[in-house]
């Protein structure tokens, strides 16, 4: 895939799961990324990133529906950073549970 110049905001469709990536998100070269890897494609593309993990942001029955194995976290709605600008780039699962990635361009 081409990457653009510029990564800008696009409509956010989440799967079935509740999960979307942005088509043009970071692809780490591994199976792994690594926060290098991470911060120079946020360098790249003059990006900045904040975090909002599920277990800090969404309704308690969310948090608890995950926990006991449904797969869905539709119902969370990630909270936006402060400030403006901000758009998706990610709500997946990782290792430490899911996590929204919010971009936007650096200051």
């Amino acid at each position: 895939m081409t990457h653009p110049e510029h990564i800008s905001p696009v409509t956010v469709t989440r799967d079935r799961n509740g999960f979307w990536t942005h088509p043009h998100y970071f692809q780490p070269a591994d199976d792994e990324a690594t926060p290098a890897e991470f911060g120079d494609w946020l360098h790249r593309y003059n990006l900045t990133c904040a975090t909002r993990w599920m277990e800090n942001d969404a309704p308690p029955h969310v948090i608890r529906a995950w926990e006991n194995g449904f797969s869905s976290i539709h119902e969370w709605q990630p909270s936006a950073p402060a400030g403006d600008g901000w758009f998706i780039g990610s709500i997946h699962d990782s290792e430490d549970g899911p996590l929204c990635v919010w971009l936007r361009e650096a200051q």
